[in-house]
């Protein structure tokens, strides 16, 4: 049996492709025995603590449900409680030290990348990537479980990511980490984004490397029609570069008035409706991982279909992380 215990999950590269085909198996059982009424405290007594930078529904929700039907207890950590970030009266490094001490694990949902990096390096304790600019591995992990739930094993699946349009500035950490997953479980996936959002080209390369053993692929168009053409699932998204993202934060994610308008111009082309969805196979399935701005990135007639998983996806957020926990806090046996 593979053993996760007092291991990180800072991206999907931490994991092999065995690693996350177990972590899935995982998690399939103990959706079934949540269904079944089976309790299973694996981590009883056990507290994570969530340190969350920006807003979060259903990370957060997700990991504290987690940890409650685990047996444990997650404390929200936010930049109101810890004497960092807005506060910035302790040492980074002091305050992840201490932390180790009292807590099993971290959940950390960062606006950088490096600071999620050196918090693992700190910490003496599993540390789980809640999502950062660069990476959303916890999501990634919750798509393909969906995906493998509606249509049985991903290898050689067809899978098109299309960004669409809305006005704030998501960052683009689910493309990158949905690159890495495609590489890994060997899926192929068409990412169509207009000039000027590519995804992270140091991890698109990477994700070509693992694409060579696992038979999958990556490939990157400028059409919508290129990407969904013959697509087993469309996964809808709007993203932009961690630069961006940043400097969002401080325009409460609306970015600079420069790049927002010559993104506004964008606002018509880049929307995933029926007619794109019809591009696909016919028994294609609609994803998006939520929140989502209805009728800019995609119309409600594509949501409220009968295509449309995405309450599916957002269920399996508990699911994964559940067994992400279980595994890395070394309650599942």
């Amino acid at each position: 049996m593979t053993d996760l215990k007092g291991r990180d999950l800072k991206g999907i590269a931490d994991f092999s492709k065995e690693e996350i085909e177990f972590t899935l198996e995982v998690a399939k059982q103990l959706k079934r025995e949540l269904k079944m009424g089976k309790p299973h405290r694996l981590l009883e007594g056990k507290s994570l603590g969530g340190i969350f930078e920006t807003p979060s529904t259903r990370t957060s929700v997700s990991f504290e449900t987690a940890m409650m039907q685990l047996g444990g207890h997650m404390l929200w950590l936010d930049q109101h409680r810890l004497w960092v970030g807005e506060a910035a009266e302790e040492d980074w490094h002091d305050t992840i030290k201490t932390l180790s001490r009292y807590l099993d694990g971290i959940a950390y949902r960062a606006v950088r990348r490096d600071r999620v990096e050196s918090a693992a390096e700190y910490a003496d304790i599993p540390l789980i990537n809640a999502s950062c600019p660069v990476e959303h591995p916890c999501q990634a992990f919750a798509d393909v479980m969906t995906m493998m739930e509606k249509k049985g094993p991903v290898r050689n699946a067809k899978v098109a990511l299309l960004w669409g349009y809305r006005s704030a500035n998501p960052p683009a950490g689910l493309t990158n980490s949905t690159m890495l997953m495609a590489g890994k479980l060997g899926f192929d996936l068409a990412i169509a984004f207009p000039e000027g959002f590519e995804p992270d080209m140091e991890i698109k390369k990477a994700a070509d490397t693992e694409a060579k053993l696992s038979g999958g692929s990556i490939n990157l168009v400028h059409s919508y029609e290129e990407a969904a053409r013959e697509a087993d699932f469309i996964s809808i998204y709007s993203w932009v570069s961690p630069a961006v993202f940043a400097k969002g934060l401080e325009t409460h994610f609306q970015g600079d008035p420069e790049f927002q308008k010559k993104k506004d111009t964008l606002k018509d082309e880049w929307r995933v409706d029926a007619k794109t969805v019809g591009m696909a196979k016919k028994d294609a399935m609609v994803m998006h991982c939520l929140p989502v701005a209805r009728n800019d990135e995609v119309t409600d007639e594509v949501l409220n279909s009968p295509q449309s998983i995405i309450f599916d996806e957002a269920e399996n957020r508990l699911h994964t992380e559940k067994a992400i926990l279980a595994l890395l806090m070394g309650g599942y046996r």
